[in-house]
């Protein structure tokens, strides 16, 4: 057991992951840039396209879920073919 196993939890943790919205100027151009990050990274991280197509339609993926919704299949679908280079 490492450290951090042992550490207690805390309510107030300082570390804690925090997300913050802020407006943009470019909502479409701000969610092409951001899922495609999102994109990426999940590929990277081994998933495959139809995984990530996946999070894109369930609520609990809050950020892709929005953008999908924002945007539509289609935008969703273009960018992760870019991502994979047209394959699935």
């Amino acid at each position: 057991m490492n450290a951090v196993d042992r550490k207690p939890f805390e309510s107030d943790d300082p570390l804690e992951l925090v997300g913050i919205g802020y407006p943009v100027e470019h909502t479409a151009e701000a969610d092409r840039d951001t899922a495609r990050g999102l994109i990426e990274d999940y590929a990277l991280s081994g998933w495959s396209a139809a995984e990530i197509r996946a999070l894109f339609s369930s609520p609990a993926y809050a950020a892709p879920f929005g953008i999908a919704r924002r945007n539509g299949a289609a935008f969703v679908d273009e960018l992760i073919a870019s991502v994979f280079g047209g394959a699935d």
